[in-house]
């Protein structure tokens, strides 16, 4: 597989980085949209590829610069007739993403009174469920983003390792897009290539995922850089203090435009360039 950054930028980014989503291929061509943020169509676009080329999306949480692009996507794709695209997200989400974010501009097409699976084919992934996709088994991974005043507002990363295997009885094929609950053994999958993980928007929390971090064989980590600390994005300082091997394994990205760190100076691998692919083979 291949996972290609249309964007590594902020929230409040410029076009030199655009807003920080990314896109999986699978090995056989197919796409996976990871988050959608406004920039996504304008990102897109300059990578060569249009709405009718993403084949499904994943969510991790409800700010602009992750879902702003969906009702772009919804429309786009419900009015060219090119089918609807799968949506993953924790399940908690799905009713959220609706009611809070695209209803107001979705719901109402001519002579119709839509829903969000209208446009997608929702897939709706329980708190520490599985997803398979192409070959492709997710595990979404909760972590703390704010603290929207006694509510912890939460972001899902994923970890993410090509597999082979049935998934045992009444799993769907391998492409379907199977959902596993939590307590579902999975363990009929052979893994059969690097384990990535990838944080999504985080606060700096390494006690709650130390161990995502040993387990990974590739981590691409949110990371602000700007001279504030907003203490709602994991902070380049504070990621410096990591040990050097799980830095070892991390390329940055989610940064503010012209950071003037150096990565490789500090141990990690670098920051992702807006557009940079990384090829992830089979071991």
């Amino acid at each position: 597989m291949k996972v290609r950054f249309i964007g590594v930028g902020s929230a409040f980014t410029t076009a030199e980085y655009y807003q920080s989503n990314a896109v999986i291929e699978s090995d056989s061509g197919r796409r996976l949209l990871l988050d959608c943020g406004g920039d996504a169509r304008f990102a897109l676009t300059e990578a060569g590829l249009k709405a009718a080329d993403i084949d499904a999306v994943y969510v991790s949480h409800l700010h602009a610069d992750h879902v702003g692009g969906l009702e772009w996507l919804a429309f786009t794709r419900y009015f060219s007739g090119t089918g609807r695209p799968r949506l993953f997200c924790v399940r908690e989400l799905m009713r959220e993403l609706w009611e809070g974010s695209l209803r107001g501009g979705l719901e109402s097409v001519e002579e119709k009174v839509m829903n969000l699976t209208d446009y997608f084919d929702c897939r709706a992934v329980p708190i520490n469920g599985r997803f398979l996709w192409e070959g492709i088994l997710f595990t979404p991974v909760q972590t703390v983003h704010i603290m929207s005043g006694y509510k912890i507002v939460h972001s899902y990363g994923l970890v993410f390792q090509a597999c082979a295997g049935s998934g045992g009885r009444g799993a769907e094929p391998a492409g379907a897009g199977a959902v596993f609950p939590a307590g579902r053994r999975t363990d009929t999958f052979q893994p059969r290539g690097p384990r990535v993980f990838f944080t999504a928007d985080t606060q700096f929390c390494p006690s709650q995922i130390t161990k995502f971090y040993k387990s990974a064989d590739l981590i691409f980590h949110d990371c602000e850089t700007a001279p504030f600390h907003s203490r709602v994005h994991a902070h380049y300082d504070d990621l410096k203090t990591l040990p050097p091997e799980v830095k070892g394994k991390i390329w940055l990205y989610h940064y503010q435009p012209n950071p003037a760190q150096d990565p490789p100076a500090d141990g990690f691998h670098g920051f992702v360039r807006r557009g940079q692919t990384f090829e992830i083979g089979a071991a």
